[in-house]
């Protein structure tokens, strides 16, 4: 799925995605191709939650959340 078609189905909520494929630019920006949304909360709190339950059965698994009012999305990765 596409972070606008994720967008238009789940608008202003906080979301629970897997990254499926994803590659970091030259630019140093995370760029996300195809997204598997995960689950639907009401809060950030309740996601991030989730969050860190899922990383903890899976620290390699690529697992992010966001609030769904964001129309374009750049990830960018520190170095260090």
């Amino acid at each position: 799925m596409k972070w606008k078609d994720v967008c238009q189905t789940s608008p202003n909520q906080w979301v629970l995605i897997e990254a499926v494929q994803a590659y970091t630019n030259e630019d140093g920006e995370r760029i996300l191709e195809e997204i598997t949304p995960l689950k639907k909360f009401s809060n950030s709190l309740e996601a991030m939650r989730e969050y860190q339950a899922l990383h903890r059965e899976d620290p390699k698994g690529n697992y992010m959340y966001f609030i769904l009012t964001v129309k374009s999305l750049i990830l960018l990765r520190k170095n260090g």
